[in-house]
């Protein structure tokens, strides 16, 4: 399959859940109210699918090997990369701490809420997107031939233990259902 394929696929589900949570904030602009079981999913799903499985998988296999072939963490694009992962991985804190105390029936707190939701799908998207039109380029021209095909055999056994052990398709579904039920009114 290839370890740009695997992060590849991983992106679209995480763009499915993007864009769950983007229907989520238009129900929330629209209602003042946030559906807190759904909202909790989304956020779980970016918590421990990105944090916990896919960013790992960058930046303990891509990243690393970038490293030993000479790029820095100063190097663009790995420094925007690095720092976007960061940033990622504290406005899920905080998400997940306004929701938990935001208080019932202040639709002035979820709308304020849906904003830093949104600004944190945008991120996440526009982070994707730089990974797959200039960072995965970029380390293709740092990794060597040798390099490519061991990061493929890495990445490739990572994957399938995670099909083998029904991670991939518990994240699957989990996409799907955050999807569909997205598009209930």
């Amino acid at each position: 399959m290839g370890w740009r394929k695997i992060l590849e696929a991983e992106h679209r589900l995480m763009l499915e859940v993007a864009e769950a949570a983007d229907k989520e904030c238009d129900h929330i602009a629209a209602t003042g109210a946030i559906r807190a079981d759904l909202v909790g999913d989304i956020l779980g799903f970016f918590r421990f699918f990105c944090d916990g499985l896919h960013d790992p998988k960058e930046d303990g296999l891509l990243f690393a090997r970038c490293h030993k072939r000479g790029m820095t963490d100063d190097d663009e694009p790995l420094e925007q990369m690095l720092g976007e992962h960061e940033w990622c991985a504290g406005r899920l804190d905080r998400l997940q701490v306004e929701l938990k105390e935001l208080p019932e029936g202040d639709s002035d707190a979820a709308l304020a809420f849906a904003a830093d939701l949104r600004e944190y799908v945008e991120v996440v998207r526009c982070h994707m997107e730089v990974e797959e039109t200039v960072f995965f380029d970029t380390a293709q021209h740092y990794l060597t031939q040798h390099d490519r095909e061991e990061l493929t055999e890495e990445f490739e056994a990572v994957h399938y233990d995670e099909v083998e052990e029904g991670v991939q398709a518990y994240w699957e579904e989990l996409a799907h259902r955050l999807a569909a039920a997205e598009r209930q009114p």
